[in-house]
């Protein structure tokens, strides 16, 4: 009899992991966000415009190059620390045809680095946007 119980408790144990609530960014609190006045129209000057594919193919590219979920060592060093935060990279994203997208992380002027120390990370990616996969990683 306790068998099939201890069965059932295992697999709805197994189970929660497949219930995950997916990715939601953080939201300021509302007296904040009520705070906050957006300009009229966009704003002049320099802006940058991002075509759809571009930014589907840095999303899908930064999700495999550094999850969402990646946790730094225990013991990491604050390099390590930093390098595991998504707003350290610099991204460049090119078009090669109506089928690939290049998309290339470096870390940023002046991120992650203690004096003397050069860091020798990032990847570049060869994004599928017909098909919104990964064809290839340079490491």
């Amino acid at each position: 009899m306790k068998t099939p119980a201890l069965l059932l408790m295992a697999l709805s144990l197994t189970g929660c992991g497949l219930f995950q609530r997916p990715f939601r960014p953080a939201h300021a609190p509302a007296a904040e966000a009520a705070a906050f006045q957006f300009p009229l129209g966009f704003p002049p000057g320099e802006h940058t415009f991002i075509p759809s594919t571009l930014s589907a193919a840095v999303q899908l590219a930064m999700d495999d190059f550094l999850p969402r979920d990646a946790r730094p060592p225990r013991n990491a060093t604050p390099d390590e620390v930093c390098l595991m935060r998504r707003d350290s990279y610099d991204v460049l994203a090119k078009s090669l045809s109506e089928k690939v997208v290049l998309v290339a992380f470096t870390p940023g002027k002046g991120a992650c680095t203690t004096e003397g120390l050069t860091l020798d990370v990032g990847a570049t990616y060869a994004v599928d946007v017909r098909n919104w996969r990964i064809l290839a990683v340079q490491r």
